[in-house]
């Protein structure tokens, strides 16, 4: 190979190499200037001793191959310009990943498509905040699935009186609806929606718990305590209250729904009229009976939607066998569910540490109430009705014993037939109240189908989906050095490999 091209080859070499150690700013200042102001003198001193007569070269039958070539690629360019600006207008974007990490969940795409406001967005992020690329991402999914949701990000250093008015620090989001305000404290999905729920109910629905026999409580943190489910009702826009009912005081009429969850204790008479005359009024139950428990005054209740709890509890078969260390046979897993508006796209397994099958009766005197089942246990789970081999651990399968797959939970809907006094009502009971204390409440599906539950009960149709969920951390760490060496392969050695061979193709083609 000729001088002249030899200076020109290693010249460019020496130009891409100070390019990519400027770029990835990993030598210092005097090296990236020595390698360009080489490779500049080394094309320079190439052009000088090749000596050719230029106007005969750019005539030659190789500078016509190089302008067909250059007029190709700008014909490439303005296709692919065409194509982006096309996209731009109708973008589609598919996520591959595994857990589907940039697609809104179901409920946050239910409330943007029931939007019937603008609210916008503050989001607070550093200029030089790492997480400022995926916040801007996240607001973006919003704002394309909702014409009134808007969004600016702002650094909170450059604008700090924006950031104290709005009482918002670095990495929150402030979202705004009129004169409703609601803090996500970190860009997650999950906060965010949180937030979009707050600032767009015009008012919180009430959901009273009962209390006084026994039942589970929404403000204690123990195992048993229901106060995992009481802060995530308070995100769903609801308002959790305790409700004692004592000489029958009757329910608060700002109540969206009531739930009697898993009393130890009967009620009285005239606490089982309050509940029932808030039924009549149109109000909604939730009613969790643990197995072992015998109310009979509040069964009397539950009679009037075709409902029953049955005097057995729920072992699973095939835990047994496999002898589950972690769940044992008591813990029944449901997997199947049947059609209802509560478990329209529930794909979930919700899991019930101990738990009786529940009944609806099927009679000609129940008129005007539509009953359903909600979850059903696997065929390999049997409802054990002799409790005393149930107490002492040697409870086993025997034809005594109901045969499975056992539904564990029901609604029924009652509607006023001939009567101007009554208004139509629902009930939902299940066998179970330990599902939802604080130990399981983020097992699996438990969470969402209580929060579905109560979105029924409460007439609130667009919160009955699958919430958003935390990203699963599929991350790499690597050192500063294996950073470099990373760089170095990927960016350096294998463009450089390359280009050799490409010199090396060209070479031997000019020997030909």
């Amino acid at each position: 190979m000729k001088l002249p091209r030899l200076l020109a080859i290693a010249g460019l070499a020496l130009l891409v190499s100070g390019a990519m150690l400027t770029a990835a700013a990993i030598a210092g200042a005097t090296v990236q200037i020595a390698l360009v102001a080489a490779g500049a003198c080394a094309i320079a001193a190439g052009i000088w001793r090749s000596g050719r007569d230029w106007r005969q070269a750019l005539g030659g039958r190789a500078v016509r191959r190089g302008a067909d070539a250059l007029l190709g690629v700008v014909l490439l360019t303005a296709v692919l310009v065409v194509v982006q600006a096309i996209s731009i207008r109708h973008a589609v974007q598919v996520d591959l990943t595994r857990n589907r990490r940039h697609t809104l969940s179901p409920q946050t795409l239910s409330l943007l498509s029931t939007l019937d406001r603008d609210v916008t967005a503050t989001a607070f992020v550093r200029q030089t905040s790492l997480s400022r690329a995926g916040v801007e991402e996240l607001l973006d999914l919003y704002a394309r699935r909702a014409p009134r949701f808007r969004y600016h990000i702002v650094d909170p250093d450059r604008e700090p009186d924006l950031a104290e008015r709005l009482h918002a620090g670095p990495d929150e989001i402030v979202l705004e609806a009129g004169e409703r305000r609601s803090l996500a404290r970190n860009a997650g999905e999950e906060s965010v929606t949180t937030a979009l729920v707050q600032v767009t109910r015009t008012e919180l629905k009430a959901v009273y718990f009962v209390t006084g026999h026994g039942e589970k409580d929404i403000n204690s943190p123990d195992r048993d305590g229901f106060s995992a489910l009481r802060i995530d009702l308070e995100r769903q826009g609801y308002a959790p209250r305790p409700l004692p009912l004592p000489g029958g005081a009757p329910v608060p009429s700002d109540a969206a729904a009531v739930v009697v969850a898993g009393p130890r204790y009967d009620y009285l008479p005239d606490e089982v009229d309050a509940l029932s005359a808030y039924a009549r009024r149109g109000g909604s139950l939730l009613v969790m009976i643990d197995p072992r428990t015998d109310l009979p005054r509040l069964s009397v209740l539950l009679a009037d939607y075709a409902l029953s709890v049955l005097d057995a509890v729920v072992l699973d078969e095939k835990e047994l066998r496999a002898g589950n260390r972690t769940f044992d046979a008591t813990v029944v897993k449901v997997r199947q569910y049947e059609q209802h508006p509560i478990t329209r796209g529930f794909n979930y397994i919700t899991m019930y540490p101990r738990t009786r099958p529940v009944f609806i009766a099927q009679d000609s005197l129940y008129a005007g109430i539509a009953a359903h089942y909600l979850g059903v246990s696997d065929e390999t789970s049997w409802g054990e009705i002799d409790m005393n081999s149930f107490r002492t651990g040697s409870a086993s399968r025997d034809g005594a014993d109901l045969a499975g797959p056992l539904p564990i939970s029901a609604v029924a809907t009652r509607s006023p037939i001939g009567s101007a006094d009554f208004k139509k009502s629902r009930v939902v009971l299940i066998g179970d109240s330990d599902f939802a204390n604080n130990v399981f409440w983020g097992v699996i599906g438990n969470s969402d189908f209580f929060l579905n539950t109560i979105a029924f009960l409460a007439e609130d149709e667009a919160m009955i989906t699958i919430r958003p969920r935390g990203a699963l951390r599929d991350q790499i760490y690597l050192s500063e050095r294996d950073g470099r060496l990373v760089f170095l392969l990927c960016i350096v050695l294998l463009p450089a490999l390359c280009l050799g061979t490409g010199v090396a193709v060209i070479a031997r083609r000019a020997r030909l």
